[in-house]
């Protein structure tokens, strides 16, 4: 004697539908309950276990038509409240076609709220950056330099935007809330050659001689003993009046590319 159980395709899609319908997880769900469907095969089995999968898919159903996605797409489509997605126990394949619809709409649905998404974020992105430049312009710089900060908390994920707003604000001489953003730029994207450079001009241009060290020093571990990195650095340390550290730094980078005369420059005065 050996007891009979459903094949594991049914078992499995349509019990993880079920769990993922009690989630709010729709269009998973729906991707499972069809798998499962799809793997029925009322003819191969007998009876009770028959009757066993038609009273989980008909759960299935039931937690489906809970759903308030399904419940808004099908009342935008029936034009009543009151729809739902039926089931009748030996009408499988004509419960798979409509689930195919439904779940082709929903996706549809939600690709289409994600465009609409995406494109609200570029247009509040632009209006704000936009704002922030004419509040710069006109001479109130608190209140610009407030909308760019909302520009960088919000959009600062973007590559690129913490560079945007530091060229606005180094536009109008806004150097320390520059730098800050540059540095923020090369904490969250360590791999931006370009906010190097600027925040270490900016540091410079502020006296802020350490900081800008730190700067060069991690341009140089990101990418690696680039002569002209190198000599920038050493005329950092003649401003600083660093002079032993600007002469190796100097001596280093004319080592590594003879054509730098102003590395040279600096190697004969000190040697």
């Amino acid at each position: 004697m050996f007891s009979l159980s459903m094949p594991p395709a049914v078992s499995h899609n349509l019990n993880r539908a079920r769990s993922l319908l009690r989630r709010d997880d729709t269009i998973r769900a729906l991707d499972a309950m069809i798998a499962g469907i799809d793997a029925f095969q009322p003819n191969t089995m007998p009876g009770k276990l028959r009757f066993e999968v038609e009273v989980l898919i008909s759960e299935c159903v039931q937690e489906l038509n809970r759903q308030p996605m399904v419940r808004s797409l099908l009342e935008k489509l029936s034009h009543s409240p009151n729809a739902t997605v039926p089931y009748q126990p030996g009408k499988e394949v004509k419960l798979l076609s409509l689930l195919h619809l439904v779940i082709k709409a929903l996706k549809e649905s939600v690709a289409s709220r994600e465009r609409n998404a995406v494109e609200e974020r570029v247009k509040r992105k632009e209006l704000l950056l936009q704002k922030g430049t004419e509040l710069l312009k006109a001479g109130d710089m608190p209140r610009g330099k407030a909308t760019l900060r909302v520009v960088a908390e919000e959009f600062g994920n973007e590559k690129g935007i913490y560079l945007q707003v530091s060229d606005l604000m180094m536009e109008y001489n806004l150097l320390f809330e520059a730098a800050e953003m540059l540095d923020r730029a090369i904490a969250e994207f360590p791999k931006e050659a370009k906010a190097y450079a600027k925040a270490a001009q900016c540091w410079i241009n502020l006296r802020e001689f350490e900081k800008a060290e730190a700067v060069y020093l991690g341009a140089l571990k990101n990418f690696g003993k680039h002569p002209r990195t190198l000599l920038n650095m050493a005329k950092l340390y003649l401003m600083w009046n660093k002079k032993e550290q600007a002469f190796s730094v100097a001596l280093e980078a004319y080592n590594k590319d003879k054509s730098l005369e102003e590395a040279k420059e600096i190697v004969d005065r000190f040697s």
